[in-house]
């Protein structure tokens, strides 16, 4: 049978309006969230509700302990239900919540996000740590843009650290500002064996673009020296993939647009990369976290799983490695 309109497929999400900011936390502020409470809790998370997503609470796959989270786009009858709407503050842009009678179009970005509400000033030294996978077999194919978990400065910038897939390929990149009003530069650090090296050229493997998540945009290439100045890159291992199996991510960040600026990330236990110079914005005030798909549009039913969340002062407070002892 043929399949129906996109716009047909599509599941009406439940409206979940997201809690109201949380004033800056202190650097070390310690958050630790299994999921265990059997929901998505709206002191910690704001879900971005569209009528594309579905945000739900896992007891079937999950990394540790009895529950996950979930998080879908173009969910189907396969599906937990969706968790209970939470009569909150408004604050998520690109929300359906923020811009009342909204309506999802399909030429549109789609996504299905869960934004951290403790944020933090720019600079602080923090630890994240999580598990995730992806469990939609078509979800990396072709060439659409596909991000998993963003790292933002106060902006509407591109995220200063990015969980990207390119043909099903785990890659990460970093964003750095730079002398050309308007624009920033986009540098790969690391990624997945097999990756597609196009977007990237050699040498510096970066590209200079308009500071913005811009959707099928071609993007020019950086002037000699414009981008990756004063980065150190240390990459130690490729990155694992996602999808269909479970991967433990830990981040360190310090950054501030400074050259003592710090990112560093290991994955299943292992060092991936550490990158020392100036990355993001020094103009940038605050920083915060958001996990989930954010993608260009696609007919693809995608399905992303996140466990064992820590935002603390170690890697050993926030590996999700612990939870196997």
């Amino acid at each position: 049978m043929p399949r129906a309109p996109l716009r047909q497929r599509l599941l009406p999400a439940i409206l979940i309006l997201a809690a109201a900011p949380a004033a800056a936390a202190p650097p070390g502020a310690e958050i630790s969230d299994g999921f265990e409470s059997g929901r998505i809790d709206p002191k910690v998370w704001a879900p971005c509700p569209r009528s594309e997503n579905r945000f739900f609470i896992e007891e079937t796959v999950v990394r540790s302990g009895r529950y996950a989270a979930g998080m879908a786009l173009l969910p189907d009858g396969t599906m937990p239900p969706a968790i209970l709407p939470a009569e909150v503050a408004r604050r998520r842009s690109g929300c359906l919540d923020t811009a009342p009678g909204a309506v999802f179009k399909p030429e549109d970005d789609q996504r299905a996000e869960l934004w951290l509400q403790s944020i933090q000033p720019a600079g602080a030294d923090s630890w994240f740590g999580f598990s995730f996978r992806i469990d939609s077999p078509d979800a990396g194919a072709g060439g659409n843009r596909l991000v998993v978990g963003q790292w933002k400065q106060s902006s509407s910038q591109s995220p200063i650290l990015a969980q990207r897939f390119k043909g099903g390929a785990f890659h990460l990149t970093l964003e750095q500002a730079t002398a050309s009003p308007g624009q920033q530069c986009r540098v790969l650090v690391a990624w997945q064996d097999g990756y597609d090296f196009s977007d990237f050229p050699a040498g510096t493997r970066s590209f200079l673009h308009g500071g913005a998540e811009e959707l099928d945009v071609e993007l020019p290439s950086a002037p000699a020296g414009e981008c990756a100045r004063g980065l150190a890159i240390d990459r130690q291992a490729i990155l694992p993939s996602p999808f269909g199996a479970w991967v433990d991510m830990v981040v360190h960040l310090r950054v501030a647009g400074r050259p003592d600026d710090l990112v560093e990330v290991w994955a299943d236990g292992q060092p991936v990369v550490a990158v020392r110079g100036p990355v993001g914005s020094p103009a940038a005030r605050d920083q915060y976290f958001k996990f989930g798909p954010y993608r260009d549009p696609s007919p693809a039913p995608l399905v992303v799983r996140f466990d064992d969340f820590s935002r603390g002062d170690s890697f050993a407070a926030v590996d999700p490695r612990r939870f196997d002892k």
